[in-house]
């Protein structure tokens, strides 16, 4: 009974045709539902396509030295020890270049967080044995502080010395025996 009394409400009742849509209203339409999806799509080549490119583009150093002091080197004499020493290295990696990276931990500033920070990369760069070389104002200080070079530091100019890492367990530097070899021709040129 309840299907005669609905068939007699609805029996003026026509579908109503679709609606055909122009191309226009077919694109806004699309684009209103697919807006988000494509735009995250777009994020996530943009952020894969730098990725590969900063890999693909990325210099690897042969050598790096790590300079610890009080005041910081000016880009000037940080690039003139890069290329010092780059003038008696070999090509390690063997991507055709002798690439050396300095890298500046300074300390005695009179922030506490700046000095905090600056240990706390110092440290990670020790632990990671990313630096071979250390050029340094005070290398007993160093020594004192953290007991990881060698005996054999010398000066070099401007009050700073020039230390190699030394090594009492299993890991090492990466190239170790070009560092060695590095280390033994600076000792030759040393004043």
């Amino acid at each position: 009974m309840a299907s005669e009394y609905l068939k007699w409400k609805y029996r003026d009742v026509r579908p109503e045709k679709p609606l055909e849509l122009t191309k226009k209203q077919r694109r806004q339409n699309w684009w209103h539902y697919h807006k988000w999806h494509v735009l995250i799509g777009v994020a996530v080549v943009l952020i894969g396509a730098d990725w590969g490119w900063n890999i693909l583009t990325r210099v690897t150093p042969d050598y790096q030295i790590a300079y610890v002091g009080s005041v910081p080197l000016s880009e000037g004499d940080g690039a003139s020890w890069e290329t010092q020493l780059a003038a008696f290295g070999t090509d390690c990696n063997g991507d055709g270049k002798v690439v050396v990276q300095l890298k500046q931990y300074l300390s005695s500033y009179e922030d506490a967080m700046y000095n905090a920070a600056a240990n706390v990369r110092l440290l990670a760069d020790l632990d990671g044995r990313e630096s071979y070389f250390f050029l340094l104002e005070d290398p007993e200080k160093f020594q004192a502080d953290y007991e990881v070079l060698e005996e054999d530091w010398f000066p070099v100019a401007d009050g700073l010395y020039l230390a190699r890492r030394a090594f009492w367990e299993d890991r090492t530097a990466e190239h170790m025996e070009e560092c060695g070899v590095l280390w033994a021709r600076l000792l030759e040129e040393a004043p």
